[in-house]
């Protein structure tokens, strides 16, 4: 019995107890080029899109028990492009449907009734930024020397982290360079996984301490130790003040403010503590300021100590000429 899109079909006969219908819906591999999208690809089977499988780590950051606020972190490579048949393209997937009867929970990576394997090479610059976040797709082809590896696809709506639109890894004359996000002008001793270097000089001015509306840095979950973080400025420059914002979680979390800190300075290959400062206070839900002897530097550090069984973190970090 054949069908036209957009119609009904109308069955009519004796029915029968124990009769049954099998209504079998075709499925086949498609390859969806967006050029709008610097020759992406997608990949499809039948109705479903789909993703690559990244394994996951969640990390429970805020909210209740109740209602936890999560956040999920690859635990797997993701930054592969795709190794496609240059003549037929949809000929590069070998589709995989798991025995058995699906799951009650179809929506997650182990559960997801079918896989798509795959040729693709990893994409060595192709990096997370400084804020954790994965910029605009280059163009594709992208020339790649990794090795060839196998990946694995699952439906879209089962992955949480989503790479579904897939770089193509070409050859020749014709694949471009992929171009590392720009490093940032900040580090530091450690940060949290769920936190930013930059979020120290993106400009958000806190609120409070306590203000987790906007981003932050944290060296959680190192406790009474010894930090640091460092601003390089690229060139030289005339400072002679800087301004803290202390992220402190007093209530919630375990940051406090920490027990002391300083402030040194670089110049060229050697770093010494800045002469003269003013004090340096802790205070929360505020700006602590600090003025020093003009100097030359082309990087800040603020060394800190931190409270015993407590970690601390930055807000907000200004550098005052």
């Amino acid at each position: 019995m054949n069908s036209k899109p957009l119609t009904y079909i109308r069955v009519e006969r004796d029915w029968k107890e124990g009769d049954t219908v099998t209504l079998k819906l075709p499925m086949q591999i498609s390859v969806h080029k967006w050029e709008k999208n610097n020759n992406a690809v997608s990949v499809g089977y039948g109705p479903l899109t789909f993703s690559l499988k990244i394994g996951e780590k969640w990390v429970t950051n805020g909210g209740s028990e109740a209602w936890p606020e999560n956040e999920v972190f690859p635990t797997t490579p993701w930054n592969y492009g795709l190794i496609l048949d240059e003549h037929e393209s949809v000929r590069s997937f070998q589709v995989v449907k798991k025995p058995g009867p699906s799951a009650n929970q179809p929506f997650q990576p182990e559960n997801a009734p079918f896989e798509l394997h795959a040729k693709a090479r990893r994409i060595a610059a192709w990096k997370q930024d400084g804020q954790g976040l994965v910029g605009k797709l280059q163009p594709s082809p992208v020339k790649s020397d990794e090795p060839v590896e196998n990946v694995t696809l699952i439906p879209m709506g089962a992955a949480r982290l989503r790479i579904t639109a897939f770089p193509v890894i070409g050859r020749g004359s014709e694949a471009h360079e992929w171009s590392a996000p720009k490093s940032s002008a900040v580090s530091a001793s450690h940060c949290f996984e769920s936190d930013s270097v930059d979020a120290m000089i993106d400009g958000l001015e806190p609120k409070t301490s306590n203000d987790h509306s906007i981003p932050r840095f944290t060296w959680w979950d190192h406790r009474g130790t010894s930090e640091w973080v460092q601003y390089d400025f690229g060139k030289a420059r005339k400072v002679s003040g800087a301004e803290v914002y202390w992220f402190d979680d007093t209530g919630g979390g375990s940051c406090r403010v920490p027990k002391s800190w300083r402030i040194l300075y670089r110049k060229g290959e050697r770093w010494q503590e800045v002469e003269g400062a003013s004090g340096y206070a802790t205070n929360i839900d505020a700006f602590n300021r600090v003025t020093f002897k003009p100097v030359e530097a082309d990087a800040l550090k603020i060394e800190a100590t931190l409270q015993p069984d407590f970690s601390a973190g930055i807000l907000e970090w200004k550098v005052k000429d």
